[in-house]
């Protein structure tokens, strides 16, 4: 249903996914000068978690008549995009290992994941207070 607020939320946070995969996650300025960027499609385990959590939230919009299933998916949405942020420090943490570089910054990419998080959470609540409201329509009646 579109007139639903986790609607918003969830297409909101299938848009970040997208951008995510887009957008670079890391720069880095190596020894030689040389500037190197990550990106979500570099690695083949955070490239299938960003598509499949960015498909999950453009999914989850039409489940509107199975709020059950709706909440624990966006509960599964929220497990797979801190699963994006724990794999993108990971890879960035390998690399820095290996090479030995001047300066670094985490890029928008990075920030994106924790922006699905907390739009996956407030979906989650919009589907809570969904089921709360149809509940005391039921004592109504």
């Amino acid at each position: 249903m579109i007139q639903r607020i986790q609607t918003l939320w969830l297409f909101l946070a299938g848009v970040g996914g997208l951008l995510t995969y887009k957008l670079p996650l890391w720069t880095c300025l190596l020894q030689d000068s040389t500037n190197k960027s990550f990106y979500g499609a570099e690695n083949l385990l955070l490239f299938a978690l960003i598509i499949v959590t960015s498909l999950l939230a453009f999914f989850i919009i039409f489940l509107f008549k199975n709020r059950s299933r709706q909440k624990l998916l966006c509960f599964l949405g929220m497990v797979l995009s801190a699963g994006i942020i724990s794999l993108e420090y990971v890879m960035v943490e390998n690399y820095t290992n290996k090479h030995s570089l001047q300066d670094s910054s985490w890029q928008i990419g990075a920030i994106l994941p924790v922006l699905m998080l907390i739009l996956f959470f407030l979906a989650y609540l919009g589907i809570l207070k969904d089921e709360k409201m149809l509940k005391s329509l039921d004592k109504i009646r």
